[in-house]
């Protein structure tokens, strides 16, 4: 069937029709029947790809700690996660808008969900591992809403096995929509399908999921790199739109400043929100799921001053409009804006 873009669909039909371009069809399927879904290195990237992330990693981790950021030793029976990894190199920043784990990211969540974490594991042998648990963010509900609020993709710097301990998925947990219990986690340890997959692989999965992680048996370190995507009014773990710089904006394409959520309408101030900004904002930079707001997934153009750094706001001063009379001064503004472009096409025609 061709995708056409109806406007009842919004962004998902070049969203949809992109994917196909990526060959992602069953692993739509997959996070739909299963609760999470294996992407395979050749729909993620050239095997140099994973190779630089891998290396940045590498190169990440012994300026964390030192010359023996690497040594076996240090890692055995060590399971951990490196927090707030994004600006360690822009090899992470990449990473963050490949086609192949944004786009399952936004089927998910919507085209215009924001980054939530960036962080690295590193794994040693041993005994330790991951419990069975699922990601939804607030641990007091019972019964979760059925939409997805954040969801996880972890790329595969080393080979994933059983041995090798590997992250493992109780498939079809996604559709119970509650939190583990003890006695679960406790039944579901052994039983949890591991996922056995090449370096260069991504696997991808939504808040719901249940899954956790096997002992590492085999010598050497497990490495992945993690993004986590969340819709847009939630708050983000990692605090990016107040640490990303402009040469970050610059070096990446716009799609990266809507992950940065730096447009964001929220927090308010006593004087509403920056409604010039927003409005002249790039598309794919700020909210919106209408299909005038779509960024391809393909698009790495960098941004070379297209977006900017958010503004430092004074919440607290008010600047004496009220708010339907700001609404009204924007609504004049885009009206003149309108008829000027509608002017231009005439005249060009």
């Amino acid at each position: 069937m061709e995708i056409e873009d109806w406007k009842s669909v919004g962004s998902l039909a070049p969203l949809l029709r992109e994917l196909r371009q990526l060959g992602l069809e069953s692993n739509i399927v997959e996070l739909e029947l299963l609760g999470f879904t294996v992407v395979p290195p050749q729909k993620v990237g050239p095997p140099e790809f994973c190779q630089a992330v891998r290396e940045a990693l590498e190169r990440t981790m012994l300026r964390r700690y030192g010359p023996d950021g690497l040594a076996p030793e240090r890692w055995a029976n060590v399971n951990d996660i490196q927090r707030f990894m994004l600006w360690e190199d822009p090899m992470f920043e990449k990473l963050t808008y490949n086609p192949a784990g944004l786009g399952l990211a936004e089927y998910l969540l919507g085209t215009d969900c924001v980054l939530s974490l960036c962080a690295a594991w590193v794994k040693g042998p041993g005994e330790i591992r991951t419990g069975i648990h699922g990601d939804y963010l607030d641990p007091a509900l019972v019964a979760q809403p059925e939409q997805v609020q954040n969801c996880n993709m972890h790329f595969m710097l080393t080979d994933y096995t059983l041995d090798d301990g590997c992250i493992s998925f109780v498939p079809g947990s996604h559709k119970w929509r509650r939190q583990v219990t003890p006695s679960d986690a406790q039944y579901w340890a052994d039983r949890a399908t591991p996922v056995e997959a090449p370096a260069g692989s991504m696997v991808i999965w939504g808040n719901h999921t249940w899954h956790g992680s096997y002992p590492k048996k085999t010598p050497g370190l497990r490495m992945t790199l993690q993004c986590e995507y969340m819709r847009r009014r939630r708050q983000t773990e990692e605090a990016y739109r107040d640490t990303v710089t402009q040469e970050a904006l610059d070096r990446n394409p716009v799609r990266f400043a809507g992950l940065m959520d730096i447009y964001s309408l929220f927090p308010f101030g006593k004087s509403d929100w920056d409604m010039d900004r927003v409005s002249a904002a790039e598309p794919g930079s700020k909210g919106g799921q209408d299909i005038d707001q779509y960024r391809s997934l393909f698009d790495t153009e960098p941004a070379a001053g297209r977006t900017t750094p958010r503004p430092t706001y004074d919440y607290m001063r008010h600047d004496g409009k009220m708010t339907s009379e700001r609404n009204r001064e924007r609504m004049e503004q885009v009206k003149r804006e309108t008829s000027a472009k509608a002017a231009e096409v005439e005249a060009k025609t």
